[in-house]
């Protein structure tokens, strides 16, 4: 009688060992932070800039902060690198780490970083930026185009994702609507924020993009 009882005993503090053990672990993984999540690499086309930050072209590793998805991250990524004048959306921030590296913040929300992972050289294309064009576009003489001034300079020229242009044709487009004198022929129509042109009634299938060589 006295054995059972002694062995019952031992039981009892070994499945409260066993809980406290449990329910510290618990504890310890609700008071560590959770890490950040690895996406798949994202390519960036050519040498650009955001702000302050430079990003060699080659393929880069994403990484986000809990709360914010690896698509969210990578489309906030290409929509950053198309903006025609590098200025971020409020509350965005960049924060340059060095060439090929650098986080993106907002307050106190989920933001994201990346860094080169490894080159390749300029060219190809990217599932959200699009088709790099081969080669530049060099404007001879700074030109309006609708709001937008196009000062002299080499340029490049994108293909967005489901673009049903050419290269050729987006080049000769280009320089028609330089040569217009400020005016946008109908029915074409700019998005200022990216420097893209686009039909309304094809706004995918239309579309061309116009990107400083430098970066902004």
């Amino acid at each position: 009688m006295d054995l059972v009882r002694v062995n019952s005993k031992r039981l009892v503090i070994a499945f409260a060992l066993a809980l406290a053990a449990a329910l510290s672990a618990l504890a310890l993984t609700a008071a560590s932070p959770a890490s950040a999540a690895s996406c798949p690499s994202f390519r960036v086309l050519h040498d650009d800039r955001i702000g302050a930050a430079s990003f060699p072209a080659g393929n880069y590793a994403v990484s986000t902060e809990p709360g914010l998805s690896c698509q969210a991250a990578s489309q906030l990524f290409a929509r950053f690198l198309e903006d025609w004048d590098g200025n971020l959306p409020k509350p965005w921030r960049v924060a340059a780490e060095g060439s090929g590296k650098a986080s993106f913040t907002r307050g106190g929300q989920p933001g994201f970083s990346v860094s080169l992972s490894g080159g390749g050289g300029e060219g190809g294309s990217n599932n959200v930026l699009g088709k790099l064009c081969s080669g530049t576009f060099t404007v001879n003489t700074g030109s309006r185009v609708g709001p937008l001034f196009f000062p002299k300079d080499p340029y490049l020229l994108y293909l967005p994702p489901k673009s049903g242009i050419t290269c050729r044709r987006a080049s000769v487009l280009f320089t028609r609507f330089l040569g217009a004198s400020g005016a946008l022929p109908d029915p074409w129509q700019l998005n200022t924020q990216t420097a893209t042109f686009f039909k309304p009634a094809h706004p995918t299938r239309s579309a061309f993009r116009i990107e400083p060589l430098n970066g902004a």
